[in-house]
């Protein structure tokens, strides 16, 4: 009987470890998943923020074209 009873304890411990590590895990996949959409928003404003230089350096090469244009012209009168 009161190797029964031991053996019982054992297992009701173990079923409260795997219990624990269980809540530990969904904690931890949690965070994980918070983690996701705090670097996921950061990724979109990044590439936003990329695309508007993107934009910035086209209209920058535009405006150097238009100079360059200017000075040829008037190298060549």
């Amino acid at each position: 009987m009161e190797e029964a009873k031991n053996l019982s304890n054992k297992l009701q411990e173990g079923i409260d470890s795997l219990i624990e590590q269980l809540q530990n895990l969904r904690d931890e996949n949690q965070s994980l998943r918070q983690q996701i959409v705090l670097l996921k928003a950061e990724n979109e404003a990044k590439n936003s923020e990329i695309s508007s230089l993107y934009d910035e350096i086209g209209t920058k090469e535009r405006e150097l074209e238009n100079v360059l244009s200017k000075i040829q012209n008037v190298l060549g009168r």
